[in-house]
């Protein structure tokens, strides 16, 4: 018989706080640098495409599924029954900070995709900049092309946009429009052309 003996919980969050501030420790011996740059921050809000509305003979067949999509389809007719317009775009905002020349924090809404942090790090000197989602809002996943491409939870309207209440997936593009204004919001120091970084 296997007996498991417990440490109380306030040893096992000891013995956590520990590790997490060795790894913070350890981090900070090799990788800090001082932050003394002037802060400005920048922001933008505008919308993000959805893709083609489903009609309402779709909606209909939908409905008759017995599962969360059909369950969701007869929310929707309901909405147009009562004459409410589904909407066609996502509010969506990006902001950043930047310290001088030292670092460039880019703050983008929802649940972002890797892609998103892969791609900024290609375009912009990934050295000195710093990516954070889940910011000001939390609309929905918000999918890069590829993922768009491949369907799946987070760039199909059956998934996850689903459960955000968002009667459709994203039309394409929407990963350029947000890059795009990353790019009009962070100063030209900061690309990777402009830092020499390939």
């Amino acid at each position: 018989m296997l007996i498991r003996v417990r440490a109380p919980a306030s040893e096992l969050a000891k013995r956590h706080g520990q590790e997490f501030a060795g790894a913070v420790n350890r981090i900070l011996t090799k990788c800090a640098f001082p932050v003394a740059g002037r802060l400005v921050c920048r922001a933008k809000s505008f919308d993000l495409p959805l893709d083609k509305l489903p009609t309402r003979a779709e909606w209909e067949a939908q409905a008759k599924l017995t599962n969360y999509i059909g369950n969701y389809a007869r929310i929707i007719l309901a909405r147009l029954d009562r004459g409410q317009r589904l909407p066609t775009t996502v509010p969506y905002l990006v902001q950043t900070w930047t310290f001088g020349d030292d670092l460039a924090m880019v703050f983008l809404a929802g649940e972002v995709v890797v892609d998103y942090s892969l791609r900024l790090k290609r375009e912009f000197d990934a050295s000195r900049l710093w990516i954070n989602a889940y910011a000001n809002d939390v609309p929905c996943y918000i999918p890069s092309e590829r993922i768009l491409k491949e369907g799946g939870y987070e760039g199909s309207a059956i998934g996850s946009m689903v459960y955000y209440d968002k009667p459709a997936k994203f039309a394409p593009g929407v990963e350029n429009q947000i890059v795009s204004v990353v790019h009009d919001l962070l100063p030209h120091q900061f690309s990777a052309q402009h830092s020499g970084v390939k």
